[in-house]
């Protein structure tokens, strides 16, 4: 299981979700913004995906062969992501990561990989590093240090590894200094960890400086694709990446992994000798495909739920925001779109460096006292989201149980 789901301590074992809530063992009815973190984009077993589910198992579960499904899921895709000419369908974020790296490798002939400082790319030996702050080994803020966060890396690991700083002009310089050895750059549209959304202007220099230099840039949107817009995060912010990983909402409970990129970056790889080795037992199987394209037909058809659930994350942003202000509390509120995570401490944050004060045990109190009062989010804070089964009743019970939780936890040990 993930690590994740340890909520010390006092552990929390889900019996059932329906639509926007979920149930504990107890019985205790909870309204549920951890939303199987991100997967969740419409609620808990939403209508759509159960059907499709079941009308599928009648068909079987996994075939183990071509099925009709994929040409017509395919070009969907390809019709929603701007980047997709072509898609590679696995099983999860953390395969989609590591495939799409070889395929970049493969393509460029290059072998390094850079990521930024705060960014969460999954737990892959190229991936998981700097992810959270490590005040005494994580280095100067232009130039950071690659802190690993697990046991178990290989010492080459690093070597292959640039860690870029979420401050423009030193990324761009570092980017040019090792455009000879870097085959690709990932960047997240919204940093999950904290979710810090990017700078457009960013994001668009990045693109700018990886196309000049011949180096491939990569949104993870594991967590963005399909939430902040039918395309995306590059939808999101107009900027178009050479490769694009989906994930999460994608699958509409199931797992799911998806490369969408160029069709000449496959096509060259599937010419090497050796190719480029695309498998998966799972990958692909008809019952997550029977969920997946009952999640993008519905989006597809209702484009209207995207103003919705930025309406409803806007207002839980600035509402709380303005209160912590008010009422002198060192909290806020970030994120972009439905995408939301509550921080023990002041605004503005625009960088994970921001976040280094931040109390752990506060954040751990915060996030088990927000259960007390009704509310389920991963503990310690994580980010959070709104589905499309919320409301704005829904939005108005969050804000209250964050205010009446923020309240009790200052009261009992300001973190200032």
């Amino acid at each position: 299981i993930s690590a994740a789901r340890k909520f010390d301590p006092w552990p929390f074992y889900a019996v059932r979700g329906a639509g926007q809530y979920i149930w504990d063992v107890d019985g205790n009815r909870y309204l549920d913004c951890c939303g199987c973190y991100g997967v969740n984009l419409l609620g808990q077993r939403p209508a759509v995906v159960v059907e499709a589910v079941r009308r599928q198992l009648e068909g079987g579960i996994h075939l183990g062969a071509p099925h009709s499904r994929e040409v017509p899921y395919a070009r969907k895709l390809i019709e929603c992501i701007p980047c997709a000419e072509r898609v590679i369908l696995c099983n999860t974020g953390n395969e989609a990561v590591h495939k799409a790296v070889a395929l970049a490798r493969a393509y460029s002939g290059k072998g390094t990989v850079a990521k930024f400082e705060g960014g969460f790319h999954g737990s892959n030996e190229y991936s998981y590093w700097s992810v959270a702050a490590v005040p005494e080994l994580m280095g100067p803020p232009e130039r950071p240090n690659a802190v690993p966060m697990a046991a178990g890396f290989p010492p080459h690991a690093e070597e292959s590894l640039l860690m870029l700083p979420v401050d423009e002009a030193a990324a761009v310089s570092l980017i040019e200094q090792h455009a000879d050895d870097l085959a690709v750059v990932m960047v997240e549209p919204v940093m999950g960890s904290g979710s810090l959304p990017m700078s457009p202007l960013f994001l668009r220099a990045l693109r700018e400086v990886t196309r000049r230099t011949g180096v491939l840039l990569l949104f993870d949107e594991i967590i963005t694709g399909f939430r902040l817009a039918l395309g995306g995060g590059q939808e999101r912010f107009d900027v178009v990446p050479d490769i694009g990983l989906f994930g999460k909402a994608l699958g509409g409970g199931l797992p799911i992994g998806l490369i969408a990129t160029r069709a000449e970056i496959v096509d060259r790889c599937l010419a090497l000798d050796p190719e480029l080795s695309i498998a998966g037992t799972f990958s692909g199987n008809a019952l997550t495909m029977a969920a997946s394209e009952a999640v993008v037909d519905h989006l597809m058809g209702h484009p209207e739920v995207y103003p919705r659930l930025d309406a409803m994350g806007d207002r839980l942003r600035s509402e709380f925001n303005e209160w912590a202000t008010r009422e002198g509390i060192d909290a806020c509120i970030t994120g972009c779109g439905s995408m939301w995570q509550a921080h023990v401490a002041a605004a503005p944050i625009e960088r994970p460096r921001d976040l280094i004060a931040e109390s752990g045990e506060a954040l751990t109190d915060v996030a088990l006292r927000l259960r007390l009062n009704g509310v389920f989010l991963a503990a310690p804070l994580h980010i959070a989201f709104f589905s499309t089964a919320h409301t704005e009743t829904d939005v108005d019970t969050t804000l209250a149980a964050l205010k009446k939780t923020f309240t009790e936890c200052w009261k009992a040990s300001p973190w200032a």
